[in-house]
């Protein structure tokens, strides 16, 4: 008797709290300069009260398209939301992402990878449908692989990012 009140409970319970979930989900798109390249990512956003959690995927347009050179870039964003009235919010944003571009040479380890982390602010006008400005500075790795010496080799550096991006809310 218990272990079936129990399943049924497990079933259910989930479902209670549904009428008062608070998340706002939105999808969007962005363009972005970077010093090594401008971006396009596509993005998709989870905001739980204040707090806003993002992840991104794209590719950097001149080196993948023009010249022929994959680089993609992942990342992910956290930021608290501050709304200024209605239909304009500011966010401090902490960034982290990852990208890599592939040089084909040399052929064992052609991979030149970039990792970095930045502390921004955003400002959304809208409601449903939001642009965004966003901008951030902050640290950064790089890192290749020296054929010739047979070793790793790591270069530290600022960057920045100035974007501008489109939300849709569901």
């Amino acid at each position: 008797m218990f272990g079936k009140l129990a399943l049924w409970l497990l079933v259910v319970i989930p479902f209670f709290g549904k009428a008062q979930d608070s998340a706002v989900y939105t999808a969007g798109a962005d363009f972005q300069y970077h010093p090594q390249d401008f971006f396009l990512h596509v993005r998709g956003q989870l905001i739980k009260k204040k707090l806003a959690h993002e992840v991104f995927i794209g590719f950097g347009i001149t080196n993948t398209i023009l010249q022929g050179q994959p680089k993609p870039s992942i990342g992910y964003d956290i930021s608290y939301r501050s709304k200024l009235i209605d239909w304009i919010v500011i966010s401090p944003v902490i960034r982290l992402s990852y990208s890599f571009l592939s040089t084909k040479i040399p052929q064992k380890h052609p991979f030149i990878h970039l990792t970095e982390s930045f502390l921004g602010c955003r400002l959304d006008i809208g409601l449903r449908n939001r642009v965004a400005f966003t901008g951030g500075i902050g640290p950064a790795i790089e890192w290749k692989y020296d054929a010739y010496n047979g070793r790793k080799n790591q270069f530290f550096l600022w960057n920045y990012f100035v974007e501008i991006g489109y939300y849709h809310e569901f």
